[in-house]
C-alpha cells in the first residue's frame, strides 16, 4: 500500500473511532442542497398562490422557515469545533441552537390557519399541500440538526447520555411550541425579555399541569418527535451498512 493510501486509512480509523461519520463534509453539503431546494420549492408554492389570489397572508411562512434554518447553521458550526474538543464556543452554539430549535417543529401548527376564512380563493388542497412542503422541509431542517448535536453528544457523554438528551431536548420544543403558539413568546425574548419569558413560562406550565387534554397534546406531540426523529437517525445508520454487506 502506498503512503497516500496508508494515511487516507489511518485518517478514516481517526475519524471512526472519534465516533463522527466519514466524510460527514460532502454528505452535509449534499443534505444542504436538498433541503436548500425543498425551501425553494416550498417558497415556489407560496410565491404562486401569492400571485393568483393577490394575497400576502401566507407569507409568514417565509420567516418561519428561515428560523427553521438557524438552528442547522448553529448545530454544524458545533459539530465542526467539537471534532477539536469541547470548548466554550461549543457550548455556546449548543445553547444557540437549542433557543432556536423549536421553531423548526413550530411550523407544524400553522396547519391552524388552513381553514381560515377570507385569505384568498386557492382550493383548499394547494393550500395543504403549501403547508406540508413547509412544514416537512422546517422538521427535516430541525431533525438534521438535532442529529449533529446527537453525534456530539454521543462521542463526549456516551451513548445512553445522547439519547436521553434527544428527548428531553424534544420534549422541551415541544413545550416551547405550546409557548409560541398559545402565549405568544418567540426564541428573541430570551434576550429581550427574559424575566416576562421565564415568568410566563413558568405560569404554562403549572397551568399545563392543571389541563390534562394540553398536557396529554403535548406528550403526543413529543412522541411524534421522537418517532420521527428515529426514523431519520435509522435512515442515517442505512448507508454504512449496506457499504459493508
Amino acid at each position: 500500500m502506498s503512503h497516500t493510501g496508508t494515511g487516507i486509512a489511518n485518517a478514516e480509523l481517526i475519524a471512526a473511532a472519534e465516533g463522527y461519520p466519514q466524510a460527514m463534509g460532502r454528505r452535509f453539503a449534499l443534505i444542504v442542497i436538498s433541503l436548500g431546494a425543498a425551501s425553494a420549492l416550498s417558497v415556489g408554492t407560496l410565491v404562486v398562490r401569492t400571485y393568483n389570489t393577490h394575497n400576502f397572508h401566507y407569507a409568514f411562512l417565509v420567516w418561519n422557515l428561515f428560523l427553521a434554518w438557524v438552528p442547522l447553521v448553529a448545530a454544524y458550526s458545533a459539530f465542526t469545533l467539537a471534532r477539536h474538543g469541547i470548548g466554550a464556543r461549543v457550548g455556546v452554539l449548543v445553547v444557540v441552537w437549542l433557543l432556536f430549535f423549536p421553531n423548526a417543529p413550530y411550523i407544524l401548527t400553522d396547519f391552524k390557519h388552513l381553514h381560515e376564512p377570507g385569505h384568498g380563493k386557492a382550493p383548499i388542497w394547494y393550500d395543504a399541500l403549501m403547508l406540508s412542503s413547509f412544514a416537512w422541509t422546517a422538521l427535516m431542517l430541525g431533525f438534521m440538526s438535532l442529529y449533529l448535536v446527537h453525534l456530539i453528544l454521543r462521542r463526549h457523554a456516551g451513548a445512553a447520555v445522547g439519547w436521553i438528551a434527544v428527548v428531553c431536548v424534544l420534549g422541551l420544543s415541544s413545550f416551547g411550541i405550546y409557548l409560541g403558539r398559545f402565549a405568544g413568546f418567540n426564541s428573541w425574548d430570551v434576550v429581550a425579555h427574559p424575566y416576562i419569558l421565564l415568568t410566563g413560562a413558568g405560569m404554562e406550565l403549572d397551568s399545563l399541569f392543571h389541563d390534562p387534554k394540553m398536557l396529554a397534546a403535548l406528550l403526543a406531540l413529543t412522541a411524534f418527535l421522537v418517532v420521527g426523529y428515529l426514523v431519520v437517525y435509522a435512515f442515517s445508520a442505512l448507508r454504512p451498512e449496506l457499504a459493508e454487506a
